[in-house]
């Protein structure tokens, strides 16, 4: 059943309303017409079961059913991503919130290639690509994605795992690492740029408590890596 996001403001006395992009998707798009149901996600974590009441020029009306047990749960991953070249960046975002992933941390690193003075100008597109994700894969709950930081500005207070993935020193295999992780733990796992981590800022990483980590023997585009990090954490992480 097709499924969308909406604020909590927009759900008043078991009344919904849609607009913008997503009543296009429901006139245009999908066709739907007068009863036709929808299940409806508030980004509080809130499930509906809603029928379409009213189709307008901007908007569709929707009556309540009934609410929906939430039994989705991310898994407590956060992939700290180094800001990458558009398009790869986007891909990741779409594909690690399809995979579960609990959140996203952009980061500025040194080899960076792309520079965002802005990142609130950048915002509402990443947003909207979680959330078309987010409707796609079924979610019912959004991944965060957090502001724009550097290596040295990162919280990592709410993190009890620490993970650097690294392609060009020995390290400890994946399968090491994931033994020492249980499906409680706030784990967040490091992803750099196109040119890797420099050594000043592995480094750095290893002084704050990072465990490096290896990916295999090939060298993975960071798209590759975030996508294959996020897939290995979540299968082993749900099955614990």
């Amino acid at each position: 059943m097709q499924r969308y996001f909406i604020n909590k403001e927009n759900l008043k006395n078991d009344q919904i309303i849609i607009s913008g992009q997503d009543a296009h998707h429901i006139k245009s798009v999908m066709r739907m017409t007068i009863n036709d149901q929808v299940i409806i996600n508030t980004t509080e974590g809130d499930i509906y079961l809603a029928s379409i009441s009213q189709i307008n020029k901007n908007d569709v009306s929707l009556q309540v059913i009934k609410p929906l047990d939430n039994t989705y749960h991310p898994f407590n991953l956060t992939l700290g991503v180094s800001m990458i070249k558009k398009d790869n960046f986007e891909l990741i975002l779409q594909k690690v919130t399809e995979l579960g992933v609990k959140a996203i941390l952009p980061l500025t690193t040194e080899r960076s290639i792309v520079k965002i003075d802005d990142f609130s100008k950048k915002l509402n597109r990443y947003e909207t690509i979680i959330k078309e994700a987010s409707e796609q894969s079924e979610r019912t709950i959004l991944p965060k994605i957090h502001d724009l930081t550097t290596l040295d500005e990162m919280d990592l207070t709410s993190y009890n795992k620490l993970i650097l993935c690294y392609a060009r020193e020995n390290a400890e295999t994946f399968s090491t690492i994931l033994e020492e992780v249980n499906s409680s733990d706030n784990v967040l796992a490091l992803i750099g740029p196109e040119g890797g981590f420099s050594a000043k800022e592995i480094q750095k990483l290893k002084n704050k408590g990072f465990k490096t980590v290896s990916l295999g023997k090939t060298i993975l585009r960071a798209e590759t890596a975030a996508i294959y990090v996020t897939s290995i954490m979540k299968f082993f992480m749900e099955a614990k």
